[in-house]
């Protein structure tokens, strides 16, 4: 569904339901964890094989 590089920070994407905000990368681990926090402030560690198999891309409307 979406390559991990693809990712941009503070953008908004579904998870199982849920809108998350990508955050960042944990790449100290040795399975580098992506880090997503919903609108609660709850953080989300997810894999690369949950990214690219689960994860969507939202698109925002804005008002200018």
């Amino acid at each position: 569904m979406l390559e991990t590089t693809a990712l941009q920070r503070n953008h908004l994407y579904s998870f199982r339901g849920q809108q998350l905000r990508y955050s960042h990368r944990k790449d100290f681990e040795v399975n580098a964890r992506l880090v997503f926090t919903n609108s609660l402030g709850r953080r989300f560690e997810l894999s690369q094989n949950q990214v690219q198999r689960e994860v969507i891309e939202l698109n925002e409307f804005r008002e200018n």
